[in-house]
């Protein structure tokens, strides 16, 4: 029985979530997967967007079985736990944060990369701990105007955020090539090289308050995956929100694995990777 067989599970008219009807709840409700429901192996890899933590989604992937994270990391992830009294400490916060990125190398392959986008309060941080996990390459960074601005009002408003570069060795794909031999590194350097300041990408608040989901341009996302990724790649978001990176990746060609803690993201994810 396929999800639209199913019985419905509400026909009142109104619509309890924002952005979903009740055929959607309906329709997408009983699809929604769990961590128990992730059973990959290297050989025998699917996609799928599951209710869970980051950390937990990727501790069930195996080993060297995916080509790219695109991640970007939630700055309070107490909101989202059980015990949603509970704020970490900064030193549980670092703690939390070097698990899923030790995570996350284990899952990529020998080629992959890892993008992390961030703001400025906690890059420095991540750059410090992707140094101790992984290879850094560069750090990118762009406008973006709905990025978190928690500086004295008196000072400088903050509209820049930050992506880390970093990858699993020195063996790694850039720009449909394999950056791993002299010969290869010499045709790539012979291109014309994008810099890692990406003014032409901006991230502009939008005007109405109809929508208070936090998006990442479209152009951002394409640029990372025509960066590091081919068709049919594995791409992972541990932290998908209302999937945005699904939806690009897929539009691109590429298999998508995403994680979110929050039921209503999911469900909203989910709508909009499967009508893309």
């Amino acid at each position: 029985m396929n999800i639209s067989e199913k019985m419905p599970l509400f026909a009142n008219p109104l619509e309890p979530y924002e952005g979903l009807s009740i055929a959607d709840l309906n329709r997408y409700l009983p699809a929604i997967q769990t961590a128990d429901d992730i059973h990959m192996t290297a050989d025998n890899m699917r996609e799928g967007i599951f209710l869970t933590d980051g950390l937990t989604g990727l501790s069930k992937l195996p080993d060297n079985s995916i080509d790219l994270i695109i991640a970007d990391p939630p700055e309070d992830p107490w909101r989202q736990a059980q015990d949603k009294g509970k704020q970490l400490t900064l030193q549980e916060f670092y703690k939390w944060n070097e698990d899923w990125l030790k995570e996350a190398r284990r899952v990529l392959k020998i080629t992959g990369a890892i993008y992390l986008l961030c703001g400025w309060r906690y890059s420095g941080m991540f750059h410090s701990l992707l140094s101790n996990i992984f290879i850094v390459q560069t750090r990118i960074t762009w406008r973006d105007d709905n990025a978190s601005d928690k500086a004295n009002a008196a000072t400088w408003k903050n509209q820049m955020s930050d992506i880390w570069f970093a990858t699993k060795t020195n063996e790694f794909l850039f720009g449909q090539e394999s950056v791993g031999t002299g010969k290869l590194l010499l045709r790539i350097e012979s291109k014309e090289r994008l810099p890692n300041f990406w003014n032409d990408i901006i991230n502009i608040r939008a005007d109405s308050d109809s929508d208070k989901t936090e998006h990442k341009p479209e152009p951002l996302i394409n640029r990372i995956l025509d960066a590091s990724s081919f068709k049919l790649n594995y791409i992972v978001d541990p932290f998908m929100r209302s999937g945005d990176i699904g939806v690009t990746a897929k539009l691109r060609g590429r298999r998508f694995i995403g994680f979110d803690t929050n039921q209503d993201n999911l469900l909203i994810a989910m709508k909009r990777i499967d009508q893309t």
